[in-house]
């Protein structure tokens, strides 16, 4: 075969190559062109939020309320209309989430939607009996995601939190949702708990979960009308309130104020805070802005080879607030006392959290077990079957240090 056979050959075997690969091609564009799951939105329900408290009547073990979006109604809103509320909700019974969802096919002319769920709101009532059953769907239903927030309410029942209607935002979960996020921000009282973080507490370690709670306050029976965001204050309004232990999955107790923030400084949740303090020589106080917090734990083997947990704080903050006569911040030494003051108010919330989970609760909310695991793991082997037993008789040490990075533009107070 000559030099330019061989070469024809070739570009031949290419071309027929070349076509072999479009053909190919093409018959996989036809055969992914179609959405086998295609789902157009006016044929759905968009659920924003899941609500789940005991059965009222007592013949099934909950009820589901689910808050969907009316597109109609917001999109007449932002065009300056009044098209009403932008959600509604329905209620249904059953013994596990998903048939109580599918029973709901009967009231609504749309399919159930949970791809856009942001919040599970777990009630009071249902909260004691366990939590887990219920976010056993959400887990394993790809169609949810993991990542929603979960709360639990207090006081009320969750079906009167997902039926409040809100000023701050026209899609109440919205408000809700976003009040968690911005406290953590903020005060640190509370700090978001996901679907994702609950799962994992099955796992080594045997820590107990924790979750923010809800109020309303003002009038509930005005809270779910239209006059409720008409008026200047609303009538009845979400609040957000303190964690929630719980034991084994069932809820146990609420912190207090300071024992709530202590947990938050505990979990290395804490953002941003305010702490007050008395002027140091004087009456009055001043006001410490928290910007910066690192929360280290060391297991040591202690006597008898039970654990002892030294949790070590670092802090940042600076001043913004003096209502004390004869305060020169411009002092180092002024400074640096004020830093002290400030660690021993830290400290102090932190032990006293430690031992209301310790000798009241008797719940590990704070995930020493965990720590004792990874860091002593010889010990957790031999004391893991007695960790609920033991948990209480655990030794702790707690160490923090305050430094103030700023003061502000003027030294001396202008207060008298």
């Amino acid at each position: 075969m000559s030099r330019l056979q061989r070469h024809e050959r070739q570009a031949f075997i290419l071309r027929a190559c070349r076509k072999g690969v479009l053909l190919w091609t093409a018959c996989l564009l036809i055969l992914l062109s179609g959405c086998w799951d295609l789902r157009y939105l006016d044929k759905l329900g968009v659920v924003l939020a899941l609500g789940v408290d005991e059965d009222p009547s007592g013949k099934q073990k909950l009820q589901l309320t689910v808050q969907v979006v009316l597109p109609q109604n917001v999109a007449a809103e932002s065009k300056g209309g009044i098209g009403g509320t932008a959600v509604t909700t329905f209620t249904e019974t059953g013994d596990t989430l998903f048939e109580a969802i599918r029973k709901m096919s009967a009231k609504t002319s749309r399919r159930l939607f949970f791809s856009h769920t942001q919040m599970l709101v777990i009630g009071e009532g249902i909260a004691k009996k366990g939590i887990f059953p219920l976010i056993d769907l959400i887990e394993r239903n790809p169609d949810i995601r993991t990542d929603i927030s979960v709360i639990v309410t207090r006081g009320v029942k969750a079906e009167q939190l997902l039926q409040l209607t809100t000023q701050m935002e026209s899609i109440p979960i919205n408000q809700i949702h976003e009040m968690v996020e911005v406290n953590q921000e903020a005060y640190g009282l509370n700090y978001v708990v996901k679907i994702n973080d609950l799962t994992k507490l099955h796992g080594q370690g045997k820590q107990q979960a924790v979750l923010p709670s809800m109020r309303i306050e003002g009038d509930r029976t005005k809270g779910n009308k239209n006059e409720n965001v008409s008026s200047i204050p609303a009538e009845a309004i979400p609040v957000l309130s303190t964690m929630a232990i719980f034991n084994n999955g069932k809820l146990v107790d609420y912190l207090k104020p300071k024992e709530s923030r202590g947990l938050s400084w505990l979990q290395n949740k804490m953002k941003s805070t305010v702490i007050k303090l008395a002027c140091p020589e004087s009456k009055g106080n001043l006001i410490v802005e928290v910007h910066g917090v690192n929360v280290k734990y060391k297991v040591k083997k202690g006597e008898n080879d039970m654990p002892i947990v030294k949790v070590h704080l670092r802090v940042t903050g600076s001043i913004q607030e003096i209502m004390c006569p004869k305060v020169n911040v411009l002092e180092e030494k002024v400074l640096n006392q004020i830093g002290m003051m400030a660690s021993e108010v830290v400290k102090n919330e932190v032990e006293d959290t430690i031992n209301k989970l310790q000798k009241k609760l008797q719940a590990d909310a704070m995930g020493w077990g965990k720590e004792v695991y990874l860091q002593q793991p010889a010990i957790w082997k031999r004391i893991e079957g007695d960790w609920a037993y033991l948990f209480p008789k655990v030794k702790s040490e707690v160490i923090c240090t305050f430094l103030i990075t700023g003061s502000g533009g003027r030294g001396e107070s202008i207060v008298e």
